[in-house]
């Protein structure tokens, strides 16, 4: 009955939904791209490399869980040469880093969760596994795998508590979906618990940890770095600040503190990074009104950044890269109620760390970071200038800071091995 009445929503939803669907298709390419997959259609050229061939499903909802699979589908790779991998993101951005990244044979969008598009998506690629990362629960696609004896793996498992009150609210619905799942690996204890909550069985429920602890080392950020020729924005003594993955709402208090900290600190840059690639128009017109000398990496070249301030990061995939130069990282969807991102990236390279109250996503490591002096939450500009000024006028501090910070989030270098062991047991060579 929850099933049919769901699929009903869903069809009602889609009916009138198509006049504005019909809008964004004349809107732009962002709106375009990916429609008729996401619809269950796709393209011989997408099909071919995995046809036939049964691949492991992986899904991957956007940027920060794509950055985190590479490991994954490269471990798998080693341990299993002949097994074909199939990539999914639902977003445009992810997909675009999917495909840039080689890490699977197929790169595609995911279908709506509509009955008829699911089918239609399962049969035409077959998988022999699913792996969900992270917090996607699709009934549907749950169920419809399920019906055909795919085993369905949800790994780096994360359930919010603000997520969870919202899916116990549905609990009659959600219970039946979660019970699909063959085995889930959760990032930790509490999310394993509000797991179970949801109506999993416990002995299908492992703790493997976040496989963002397992994501890009040191070592390949520094050659990235050194293959874009970024040590020339280091160049005659400079300091940097680097504020990663920012929303509406950062870069204009991020702005102000970098203004007044320039009267004090006249070397000091910044590389701007913001978090959705639709938003970069609406920030470099901000970057206009604020006055600000910037160049746009994308016509950088290799060249450094001459008598730029700021950097403004206006590329996809190359924030690690710049967290490697960062005297300070700023960690963005932090000053504002996004949750927060990740800020291992930051941390693994030795950085010290700001961000802001709002860490939802990565509430466990934040808050333990923020306890034994690995990184410090911030609250607006004040508390901006205060903290940077800090690091920047004593260094040893912040080399401090970033050691803790590193130390903190290399503790756990078993999350790829647990979660290897669990996705080998739906896996044969």
């Amino acid at each position: 009955m929850a099933y049919w009445f769901y699929n009903l929503l869903l069809t009602l939803f889609s009916v009138l939904f198509l006049p504005v669907l019909a809008v964004l298709m004349l809107s732009g390419e962002r709106f375009r791209k990916g429609v008729l997959q996401r619809l269950g259609f796709y393209p011989r050229a997408v099909i071919e490399p995995v046809l036939g061939s049964r691949p492991i499903w992986i899904h991957a909802v956007s940027v920060g869980e794509v950055l985190s699979l590479r490991r994954l589908a490269g471990e798998i790779k080693e341990r299993f040469p002949g097994r074909k991998i199939l990539l999914s993101t639902f977003t445009a951005t992810g997909n675009q880093i999917a495909r840039q990244s080689g890490a699977g044979d197929a790169v595609i969008f995911f279908p709506l969760d509509h009955p008829w598009i699911v089918r239609r998506a399962l049969a035409t690629f077959d998988p022999s596994l699913v792996v969900i990362l992270e917090t996607e629960i699709w009934p549907n696609f749950l169920r419809l795998a399920h019906a055909r004896g795919i085993p369905t793996l949800l790994l780096s498992g994360r359930l919010s508590p603000a997520a969870f009150r919202w899916y116990r609210v549905f609990r009659f619905f959600f219970a039946a979906a979660v019970r699909r799942f063959s085995a889930v690996g959760m990032q930790s204890e509490g999310d394993a618990e509000r797991m179970a909550a949801l109506g999993l069985d416990s002995g299908r429920t492992w703790i493997t940890g976040s496989l963002k602890h397992a994501s890009e080392d040191a070592g390949e950020a520094k050659k990235a770095q050194g293959e874009m020729g970024l040590p020339m924005v280091k160049d005659n003594g400079r300091q940097v600040l680097v504020a990663g993955s920012t929303h509406r709402g950062e870069e204009e208090v991020l702005l102000e503190a970098f203004l007044f900290l320039k009267a004090s600190f006249p070397k000091l840059s910044m590389v701007l990074a913001p978090r959705h690639p639709q938003r970069f128009d609406e920030v470099e017109r901000l970057l206009q009104q604020k006055r600000v000398a910037y160049r746009k990496k994308s016509e950088i070249n290799g060249q450094g950044s001459g008598v730029a301030d700021v950097i403004f990061l206006d590329t996809i995939g190359e924030l690690p890269a710049f967290y490697a130069l960062a005297d300070v990282a700023f960690i963005g969807g932090s000053l504002v109620d996004a949750g927060g991102h990740n800020l291992m990236e930051a941390a693994r390279l030795q950085k010290p760390v700001l961000f802001g109250p709002y860490m939802t996503n990565f509430a466990a490591i934040a808050g333990e970071m923020k306890q034994k002096g690995g990184a410090v939450e911030v609250r607006g500009r004040e508390d901006l200038v205060r903290e940077i000024s800090g690091l920047l006028t004593d260094p040893g501090r912040a080399e401090n800071m970033g050691k803790i910070a590193c130390r903190l989030v290399q503790g756990d270098r078993g999350v790829m091995e647990r979660t290897m062991g669990l996705l080998s047991r739906y896996l044969h060579p």
